[in-house]
């Protein structure tokens, strides 16, 4: 009898344990369930967030950019004539007018006093290609709507969505230049891209010393096969240099790389412009310093 009670004790005991230990699983489990759930929904939460303001900052930059063409204040025009590489006549209105392009030049095709310069053709074929009679362009004229002294209308031309001004200086057909206030709003960019036509050496750029911050030197042009293309012998076409010429920088590598500041070009010893090479001169230690600056190695 007594031997029933007491086994009658210890199974009530038992069960009375897995009923506890059954609450506090339950109990567990659902605190871990509720912990993923709180951090599934904060996770979730944190994505939506970072969704939304990805989403926020596109449309942002987007309107930024369409309220940049809206403030340029673009006019319609139709191309009617190519005077050369940086000036067109163009329909305005129904009004004829001859554009002058803003803060870049291109060499003389029929100048009374220069004549044809080296890739002057080439810029008005260029222009001729892009802005063929016909076209239909966009026109940002200067702040002000300057003119210049001829009367031509100061301005920036758009074909197809982009700015001609700018596809000049990526062909290497054109220079920075005639930078007057209030008409910079664009300057770093064509200096930026200029730099690039500078490095790889096309157009205006492949022949050293020709494109200079004052106009084109011809005569540097004439005797790229005759004599070094740097030479300073005037006949009356060239054009004075900077008033930097003459300086010499980075004088610890004096002796080794010559690199010229104007034309981004450098010389190795033995090279046939080496020697001749006088004027604004930079030096560098060796070929990989002076590429690392963005200067491409004389042909010649």
């Amino acid at each position: 009898m007594n031997n029933r009670f007491f086994q009658l004790i210890i199974l009530i005991i038992v069960s009375i344990s897995f009923i506890l230990t059954g609450c506090s699983g339950s109990d567990t489990t659902s605190e871990t369930s509720d912990t993923n759930t709180s951090s599934n929904a904060k996770r979730y939460e944190v994505d939506t967030n970072e969704t939304n303001d990805t989403k926020t900052s596109t449309q942002s930059q987007s309107q930024t950019a369409e309220q940049k063409m809206e403030n340029k204040k673009l006019l319609p025009a139709t191309i009617v004539k190519n005077v050369d590489g940086d000036t067109v006549d163009i329909n305005l209105n129904g009004k004829i007018e001859k554009v002058r392009m803003l803060c870049v030049d291109t060499p003389e095709t029929h100048h009374p006093r220069l004549g044809v310069q080296p890739f002057g053709p080439e810029a008005s074929e260029y222009t001729k290609k892009i802005l063929s009679v016909g076209t239909k362009v966009e026109i940002e004229p200067g702040l002000g709507g300057g003119r210049d002294k001829y009367g031509r209308l100061l301005a920036y031309i758009y074909v197809n969505g982009k700015m001609f001004n700018e596809m000049l200086l990526e062909e290497g057909l054109a220079r920075v230049a005639y930078i007057y206030a209030p008409n910079t709003q664009y300057v770093d960019e064509f200096y930026a891209i200029q730099k690039k036509a500078q490095k790889k050496g096309v157009g205006i750029w492949s022949i050293e010393n020709y494109a200079l911050d004052d106009g084109y030197n011809t005569e540097n042009a004439k005797g790229v096969d005759e004599k070094a293309a740097n030479s300073n012998t005037s006949s009356g076409t060239n054009y004075q240099n900077n008033p930097s010429d003459d300086q010499e920088t980075n004088l610890d590598c004096k002796g080794k790389i010559k690199g010229n500041v104007n034309s981004h070009i450098y010389h190795v010893p033995g090279g046939n412009y080496y020697d001749s090479t006088t004027d604004n001169i930079i030096w560098f230690c060796s070929e990989k310093e002076a590429q690392d600056e963005g200067y491409r190695k004389s042909k010649r």
